[in-house]
């Protein structure tokens, strides 16, 4: 058995929501070329016809703030998500558990100063629940489905190797497990 034993809380959306900034970057590098180039056709074509260039300054403006907007507001409208979630929290403990034909995910919010926990979920399913999963140099992103992930951070490991975990998540996912490139 691989056992990882951490915290459900808002580092958990952060890494999530850094790994598609980092994926998709491309995405949003392309959107500003686009809207900067749009802007300085805008412009010239303004100035060649003596029109407004207040659009094509707007067009060249946004193109430059988009990727830091685009972050900023990730970053504040998480926050709110994960302010509305009660069991996102400090006290909220994760362990995940690896053996060769299942995993089992449990979540345990103890509530402060009471002997019993607020809040707590057992899953026990076998790989076929995981839609892919993805080993980086920090943690693995073990996704139930294209919008859905489990953050596993290989800090809190706490039995076993990541070794052998790598072999049991190649042998039951095959190529839906990426390993982290050297």
């Amino acid at each position: 058995m691989i056992e990882f034993r951490g915290k459900f809380d808002e580092s958990v959306t952060n890494n999530l929501n850094n790994r598609v900034l980092k994926k998709f970057w491309w995405v949003f590098a392309l959107v500003s070329v686009l809207l900067i180039f749009l802007g300085t056709v805008t412009l010239l074509i303004a100035i060649d016809e003596g029109e407004d260039l207040f659009n094509g300054i707007y067009l060249i403006s946004f193109g430059v703030l988009f990727f830091p907007l685009v972050f900023l507001l990730t970053k504040i409208v998480q926050k709110f998500v994960n302010k509305s979630m009660s069991i996102m929290s400090s006290d909220t403990s994760e362990t995940f558990q690896f053996y060769p034909d299942r995993l089992i995910i449990t979540q345990k919010k103890q509530a402060y100063g009471a002997e019993e926990s607020e809040y707590e979920s057992t899953t026990s399913a076998t790989y076929a629940y995981l839609y892919s999963a993805e080993e980086t140099c920090d943690r693995y992103f073990l996704r139930i489905s294209r919008m859905q992930s489990h953050v596993v951070n290989k800090k809190d490991l706490t039995e076993g190797t990541i070794e052998e975990l790598n072999e049991i998540l190649a042998k039951n996912l095959g190529p839906k497990f990426k390993r982290k490139k050297k």
